[in-house]
């Protein structure tokens, strides 16, 4: 793997466009669309100034080779909500405060930090499609919410309050439906021009809306993980790695708690707590956005990218397709 500054890669970047790179750029005004084929990378981007304090950004890249970025984030005092459509990727963050030295973002989860004034490296394998939407809001956003904000979870609270920069980086969790229709939404906006911006808006805040939700909704699970015992949670995630290695014939709940040894309830209540869902919603989660995958990259019908990902009826995959991502799965065949 080879390791590169962010302030070099970009130098690098530019050069390589110059010589080899071909890239497609266009503005409405408040947004900025490009993307541009490369040395290091193959890159979409999406821009959007939404309002004073509220940015929202879309990625698709795909790197040529594995890549280590140290990266520098400046002190502007902007949290970001970070949403991952697909591929996965390492963080090293050493010595930060209050945050692991070393972290996976993966397809699937959604993540809310306050990273200002650290160095990280980000580390990303080769040929593999990432595609992140980011939500960029400051301070003074959060502060126009109202005076009373103790419907935050607490952290944000004392960051609103403090004058000093208290760093987090909080994982939310599996993006639950109504995150991935809203995701689709933004992703698929029918509008143009100043419908097209209030269109946008109006989903960022619910976004925002569904994050800190699942945020509270977590502290009051994290209650009930702590009368987990380890032993527990080990087989927890024993249990998620059974289902990831044969998501199209997975085990019944019952034979899955006596392949890891807890019983049926405490397999129910224990996995929702930790993984923020369901051991059936995980399952369906991981096959659809393999379905998504598969739709996007590969010359498969719709049926047969259905009977792959282990369902049996086309109707009952579209339908729950449509449920998770906010589409018909032919229209993300037809892109």
């Amino acid at each position: 793997m080879d390791f590169i500054n962010a302030d070099d890669y970009w130098k690098q970047w530019q050069e390589d466009l110059k010589i080899r790179g071909t890239i497609h750029y266009k503005t409405d005004g408040f947004d900025e669309i490009g993307s541009c084929q490369n040395h290091y990378s193959h890159d979409y981007f999406w821009r959007v100034r939404l309002r004073s304090g509220l940015i929202l950004e879309f990625n698709d890249d795909t790197y040529h080779n594995p890549l280590g970025l140290h990266t520098y984030h400046d002190d502007t005092p902007y949290l970001t909500g970070k949403f991952y459509l697909s591929g996965h990727h390492q963080v090293l963050t050493p010595g930060v405060k209050g945050v692991s030295s070393e972290y996976e973002e993966r397809v699937g989860h959604n993540y809310l930090f306050f990273l200002p004034d650290i160095h990280e490296v980000e580390l990303f394998s080769a040929n593999q499609r990432i595609q992140v939407l980011r939500l960029h809001f400051s301070l003074d956003f959060l502060r126009s919410l109202g005076p009373d904000l103790n419907f935050l979870p607490l952290p944000l609270q004392q960051l609103i309050e403090s004058e000093q920069a208290l760093r987090f980086h909080q994982p939310m969790g599996v993006m639950d439906c109504r995150m991935q229709t809203v995701l689709q939404q933004i992703l698929n906006c029918p509008y143009q021009g100043a419908m097209k911006r209030l269109y946008l808006e109006g989903k960022a805040l619910e976004l925002v809306a569904l994050q800190l939700e699942q945020w509270s909704s977590q502290t009051s699970s994290q209650s009930s993980s702590k009368r987990l015992r380890p032993s527990d949670i080990e087989r927890l995630h024993e249990a998620k790695h059974i289902l990831l290695r044969d998501l199209n014939n997975p085990p019944s709940l019952l034979e899955l708690a006596r392949q890891v040894g807890l019983n049926d309830y405490k397999l129910k209540v224990g996995f929702r707590s930790i993984f923020g869902t369901t051991v059936f919603g995980y399952v369906r989660l991981h096959r659809l956005e393999r379905a998504r995958q598969l739709l996007e990259s590969c010359d498969m019908s719709v049926t047969q990218v259905a009977a792959t990902v282990g369902y049996s009826s086309q109707g009952h995959f579209a339908a729950a397709f449509r449920k998770q991502f906010g589409v018909n799965p032919r229209s993300i065949k037809g892109v």
